[in-house]
């Protein structure tokens, strides 16, 4: 499974850096395989793992927030076995290397 959670505390200004920085530290020490971008992380596992982890980080942020506002995007496959944060971008890499040849 693969799921991209952005967990954001509410009322906290616009300088949300330091808040992200608790919720990468719980993924980090997860064991998961994650990749952090500009609007959340990314992260792949067994789908009780990363639904336990989402759970883990919305409780971190509403220790550190009165209001938090969690969104959760969720891609599981069973048909590929492939470490699909990788497989993924190279898939459409691939795609786009066959475009630029035409």
């Amino acid at each position: 499974m693969i799921a991209e959670i952005s967990v954001i505390p509410v009322g906290k200004g616009i300088d949300l850096a330091s808040y992200v920085a608790s919720i990468v530290k719980i993924i980090d020490a997860s064991g998961l395989d994650y990749q952090l971008h500009a609007m959340g992380t990314i992260v792949e596992g067994e789908s009780d793992r990363v639904f336990d982890l989402i759970r883990k980080c919305h409780n971190k942020m509403l220790e550190l927030s009165e209001r938090v506002y969690t969104t959760v995007k969720i891609d599981e496959r069973r048909d590929k076995k492939a470490k699909m944060l990788e497989y993924k971008v190279l898939a459409v890499e691939k795609e786009l290397q066959k475009s630029l040849k035409k």
